[in-house]
């Protein structure tokens, strides 16, 4: 009685062993379960019950932290919008350009000046390269873009009423920089070329007189 009874203890501490030891292996294999498959239906019945407890305290663990950082984004998204809104001016809008015939011929007027007085852009380039001021040169087609293409030409081209015409004129408008930026190049230290400078200069003159052409577009209500 005593080695049957001896027997049956080993016994069930062999099977203790076993079954904790699937357990631990569950555990630690449980991310990779697709090639570790139970071999005895305890074990499998072990595994199962040790999955299904890590799966849910994942999960709700999961799905905790997945609804606070929405929580928090949401308050954060919220707060940020409200900031900017806040913080952005309102933004008047543009006040439409008085039209009338003799605003018109005044904006154009300054504009026919720069081609052909003797003091406009054109007359004090052709001066300046007959010179070979090439200094001066680098510094008055820097200034000639702003207050001659940015400021004169700008202005006459918000007066235009052809929806068309006014993309038209942006890229002439272009085309005059392009031409001073020629000249400009043709200008700088180690890379001077009167012929260069004097191809653009030409090429600046059509420029302006295809740009002058867009004033008898211009209808008055």
């Amino acid at each position: 009685l005593a080695r049957s009874t001896l027997q049956y203890y080993q016994k069930m501490l062999r099977l203790s062993i076993a079954t904790i030891a699937a357990a631990l292996l569950c555990c630690c294999l449980g991310s990779v379960r697709a090639f570790v498959a139970p071999t005895s239906p305890v074990t499998a019945a072990i595994c199962k019950s040790t999955q299904t407890s890590s799966h849910h305290a994942t999960s709700t663990s999961l799905d905790a932290t997945r609804r606070n950082f929405i929580d928090q984004s949401i308050a954060t998204i919220t707060a940020t919008s409200a900031i900017i809104f806040q913080a952005q001016p309102a933004v008047a809008k543009e006040a439409p350009v008085e039209i009338t015939p003799q605003i018109v011929q005044e904006a154009f007027d300054a504009i026919r000046n720069e081609l052909t007085s003797s003091s406009g852009v054109v007359a004090t380039l052709s001066n300046l390269i007959d010179n070979g001021s090439f200094e001066e040169i680098l510094q008055y087609t820097k200034e000639s873009d702003a207050y001659f293409r940015r400021a004169k030409l700008g202005k006459a081209r918000k007066m235009l009423t052809d929806k068309d015409l006014k993309g038209e004129a942006v890229l002439m408008s272009n085309a005059v920089t392009f031409d001073l930026i020629g000249i400009n190049r043709a200008s700088r230290p180690g890379k001077e070329n009167r012929e260069d400078q004097l191809r653009y200069l030409e090429e600046l003159k059509k420029d302006i007189a295809k740009f002058l052409e867009l004033e008898k577009t211009i209808v008055f209500e």
